[in-house]
């Protein structure tokens, strides 16, 4: 299987430049719009990703024969700068056909043409993309060493020392694709430019030793894993679909802080998906008794 790592500007959804906007890279038209803003714009099934390359892509790498035009069944792995600095993984192509030459987009979405993109350099069904939302870009991209992306916007990743990276990436790729997988919380509560202290927050809360100890001690101490704001019981409700069931909550906001800490089991919720995603939706984030004064106030 080909890879190939394409370094755009950051934007939060690159579905257009309206409500979002292109920081630290990008290629412009002449209305100042970055032509990466609708790489993940589902044009009748279809995505046209762009990435500004200091000449042709060399598809030959990619594992096309002398002489064609593109090549197909790449994996595509879009990269790009947070303001906190380096480059993260922001989101991939499966089974991307990648062109040498750029191409002109034959039936351009209405986003397509709103936004003035008409070619593109990759393209790709839409059922084989993912976006990741700002806070879930915690992967980051070595630059200007060894094995790492280099300076250019477009990277094989064909050098034996970039093997360990490359496997790295194909794993955030395949776990991301199971279907098992469920967000975390609802992309919608967190703006463009990424956090890494709000990264940790959502890793601590996903580390699975600290949630199977919580779980425990909690299972230990009352027979139950009930929302501690609404009561709710996955196990009562689902039964044994929902045994030992629950999700946890930090109640520090570590993306606030200046300084890792360890955390406590007291430090943590055990609360149900409804309660946890509100909670996360709120700004100030709310306490638990805070969220269980807006219930029963509602």
């Amino acid at each position: 299987m080909s890879i190939i790592f394409c370094n755009i500007g950051w934007m939060e959804r690159y579905d257009g430049i309206d409500g979002d906007s292109i920081q630290r890279g990008g290629s412009y038209n002449n209305d100042s719009i970055g032509h990466e803003v609708c790489n993940f714009t589902n044009a009748n099934g279809k995505v046209y990703g762009y990435v500004q390359s200091t000449g042709r892509i060399s598809v030959e790498k990619l594992g096309a024969k002398k002489g064609e035009e593109y090549a197909d069944g790449v994996t595509v792995v879009w990269t790009a700068g947070p303001d906190s600095g380096g480059t993260a993984v922001v989101g991939w192509y499966k089974n991307a056909t990648v062109y040498r030459e750029l191409q002109r987009i034959s039936k351009p979405s209405k986003n397509h043409r709103k936004n003035e993109i008409e070619v593109y350099r990759i393209s790709a069904s839409a059922g084989d993309v993912r976006l990741l939302p700002a806070y879930e870009r915690e992967f980051m991209i070595p630059r200007a060493v060894k094995g790492g992306i280099g300076q250019s916007n477009v990277w094989y990743a064909d050098k034996p020392e970039s093997a360990e990276l490359v496997d790295k990436v194909l794993l955030l790729i395949e776990r991301d694709s199971r279907p098992d997988r469920l967000p975390d919380v609802d992309s919608e509560a967190f703006g463009s430019e990424g956090n890494p202290r709000l990264v940790s927050h959502f890793r601590r809360e996903r580390n699975s030793t600290i949630v199977k100890k919580k779980r425990a001690a909690v299972l230990a101490a009352t027979g139950a894993l009930c929302c501690e704001v609404c009561g709710f019981d996955f196990e009562k409700v689902y039964g044994k679909h929902g045994e030992k069931f629950c999700e946890v909550h930090h109640l520090t906001p570590l993306h606030k802080s200046d300084r890792n800490t360890k955390t406590k089991l007291s430090e943590l919720a055990v609360v149900c998906s409804n309660c946890h995603r509100i909670i996360h939706r709120m700004s100030p984030m709310p306490s638990i008794s805070g969220l269980k004064n807006v219930i029963f106030d509602n």
